[in-house]
């Protein structure tokens, strides 16, 4: 007898919880709000992870302004050797 009340108790209070839980997550959404920009820029000092292709004006073999980078851009290679978003544009753009 003991254990069906602890089985039915436990259960109420797990639908509770996560009642409660779902209802605030699918209550009231508040509309995103556009803040203003905290930093001007950002000056980043690094290696190939955070590169940003400005290396092309350099006396260096190493470039990407070239095939096959940038193969998915529409004006061909841009001096970067990634076609996507680096971390540090995803934290630039806010993402």
């Amino acid at each position: 007898m003991k254990s069906r009340i602890w089985t039915i108790a436990m259960a109420i209070t797990t639908l509770l919880v996560f009642g409660s839980l779902t209802s605030k997550a699918m209550g009231q959404q508040r509309p995103p709000q556009v803040q203003e920009a905290q930093v001007p820029c950002f000056f980043i000092f690094g290696d190939s992870l955070v590169d940003n292709g400005n290396n092309n004006g350099m006396l260096t073999l190493a470039r990407a302004n070239y095939g096959p980078y940038g193969i998915d851009f529409p004006l061909g290679a841009t001096g970067r050797f990634t076609n996507g978003q680096t971390y540090v544009d995803a934290l630039g753009l806010g993402c």
